[in-house]
Order: structure tokens, then C-alpha cells, then sequence
């Protein structure tokens, strides 16, 4: 199976976590007059669907495995079931990615949940993504959802790009949203995707730097390990893995207190893989205690979330 991409979050500076490390911008194939697309970030579950010439049927995807009747992905596989396989037969070397809603950390308006967002589309054969007018059109012409567009033309600032990230139209809040550079995708510059999280829902934290001036010792080689595992495993981290594992049925939708030592062998893995994936360097700078710090804080967080003493 396909996976999508792992989208960076915007930098457009270089960011110093401590002296020891800093982690690069990534806007350099951004070049004004560049076309652009700007959507909302929507908080739901990553999932695709393909049409299987041999089997004649559509089959689909969570962000890890295929759908079965074990599991469902909260949904999907009966919509995709309820689908007319037409419109995607006329590409069977495609991959049409997109977002099924469904309950996460984001409140949306009931009305937006249960529907399957579309918005990207890779060729298998060529491997490059498609470009977002046809996924657009795509969408229009099969009556699927596209995501929320807030922006589609050239390239002027990133202040520009920023200032449609407080404009939620599926709810009161909004998680941020993806700008899309078709010029660099068609140019093969990259990233061509970036991602801006507005700050309620980041996933990491600013190093306490604070705490080092206040104590005249040196921080033990544990606590400072410490404060590197706290700026990465945060609320907003280990919700959208607890999401994601109820969304595989690895977890429950409804949470009971018996499913506690379920979550307790899951989640603090999934946390660990998430921050491997997307903050590396962070992670490294733990050192030998980072996988036991991330499950010590990762449990510290989700019994709170779920109100367990």
C-alpha cells in the first residue's frame, strides 16, 4: 500500500532548540509568483481508496492497512462500499487520498462529520502526485468533498499564508491548514507541501530554558532528557495517536476504565513511532532514556485526558 506524505510543518526560519541543535527552514522551493493552494487542516482519519482491475472492486486503505470487516476505520469501508466504482475505473493506476471525519481532537459541526474529503491523488505508474485541479475537478464532477479552499493562486508572502488560518469552516476552531506549491510539484522542487498547526493544537513546545537558569546546578543527564521528551510528547501528540489507534480498532471508540492496560501497551508506542517519524533530532537528544520517558509522559497525559487517578 501507499503511504501519504509525511508533511512537514511550516518553518520558514531556522529554529534553535538548544546549542546544540537546530532544525533548518524548509521554504526554499516557495518562490513568489509560485501557484499555490491553501485548505483547511482537517482532523480526521487519513484514508484511500484504489480500483483493483483484477478483483473489478474498489479496495481501501486506513493510514496503515487495508479495510476488512475486522476493521472498519469508524465508517469508511461501508461508504467506500456504497460507491460507484465508475468514476475511479477509468484510473486504475491511481491512489485517491482524502480525510474521512470522524470524532477527533478538533470539534467540527455534526453536519461535516461521516464524509470522506478528498484531497490528493498519486499515480502509481508515473510515482508523482497529481496536480490539485485535478483533484479538484475530480471531486466537483463525482460529487466528493474538497477540502475548504482559502486560497488558490500565486505566491505572495508567508504573512499572506498565515492570515487564512483563523478562518474555520466546518466548526468554531480550526487546526490550521496545507499549502500546496503545484509550480514546485510540477518543477520537482520540494517540499512542495507544508503544514501550519495553530498553536492550540500544536504537537510540540518550546524547551524550558527557564528552568536551566534557575538552578545554578546542572541538570542531571535524566532531567534533561526529560525536558527534551516534554516538547515533543505533548497533549495534542498523544490525542492524535490515541485517535488514530480507535480509528485502526486497535483501541475502542468508548473508553471504560478495564481498557486501561490496553492503552497502556499501545499508546505509549504509538507516541514513540509518531516522534520518530516527525521529530527525529528531538528525540535523539534524549538519549538512552527517551523511549522510557515518552511512555512515562505519554501515560502522565492520557489519564489525565481520560480523568484516571
Amino acid at each position: 500500500m501507499k503511504h501519504y506524505i509525511e508533511i512537514q510543518r511550516l518553518r520558514t526560519q531556522d529554529v534553535v532548540v538548544d546549542d546544540t541543535l537546530t532544525l533548518e527552514k524548509n521554504t526554499d522551493a516557495f518562490i513568489q509568483g509560485d501557484i499555490i493552494s491553501i485548505t483547511e487542516k482537517i482532523d480526521g482519519a487519513n484514508s484511500s481508496i484504489y480500483y483493483d482491475k483484477k478483483l473489478d472492486r474498489l479496495r481501501c486503505f486506513s493510514s496503515k492497512n487495508e479495510l476488512d470487516f475486522s476493521n472498519q476505520l469508524r465508517g469508511f469501508l461501508t461508504y467506500v462500499e456504497s460507491l460507484d466504482k465508475e468514476p475511479f475505473i477509468k484510473y486504475p493506476n491511481y491512489i485517491f487520498f482524502g480525510e474521512w471525519l470522524v470524532s477527533h481532537t478538533v470539534i467540527y459541526d455534526d453536519s461535516n462529520y461521516n464524509k470522506w474529503y478528498l484531497f490528493s491523488v498519486y499515480d502509481t505508474v508515473s510515482g508523482r502526485w497529481l496536480s490539485q485541479d485535478f483533484v479538484k475537478k475530480f471531486a466537483e464532477k463525482n460529487d466528493f468533498c474538497y477540502p475548504h479552499e482559502l486560497y488558490y493562486g500565486p505566491f505572495i508572502s508567508w504573512n499572506h499564508c498565515l492570515s487564512f488560518a483563523n478562518a474555520p469552516a466546518y466548526g468554531t476552531k480550526q487546526e490550521g491548514i496545507v499549502i500546496k506549491n503545484q509550480t514546485a510539484l510540477e518543477q520537482e522542487r520540494g517540499p512542495h507541501i507544508l503544514k501550519y498547526v495553530n498553536p492550540e493544537f500544536k504537537e510540540t513546545q518550546k524547551k524550558n530554558h527557564k528552568k536551566k537558569l534557575e538552578d545554578p546546578n546542572k541538570l542531571n543527564e535524566k532531567a534533561e532528557a526529560e525536558e527534551y521528551i516534554r516538547m515533543i510528547v505533548t497533549d495534542a501528540r498523544v490525542m492524535k495517536c490515541y485517535h488514530k489507534l480507535v480509528d485502526d480498532g486497535i483501541l475502542p471508540e468508548k473508553f471504560e476504565l478495564k481498557h486501561m492496560k490496553h492503552v497502556a501497551q499501545n499508546l505509549p508506542k504509538a507516541v514513540y513511532e509518531d516522534c520518530v517519524k516527525e521529530e527525529l533530532e528531538i528525540l535523539k537528544k534524549a538519549g538512552e532514556f527517551g523511549g522510557k520517558l515518552c511512555s512515562k509522559v505519554t501515560m502522565e497525559i492520557i489519564k489525565d485526558k481520560l480523568k484516571i487517578d
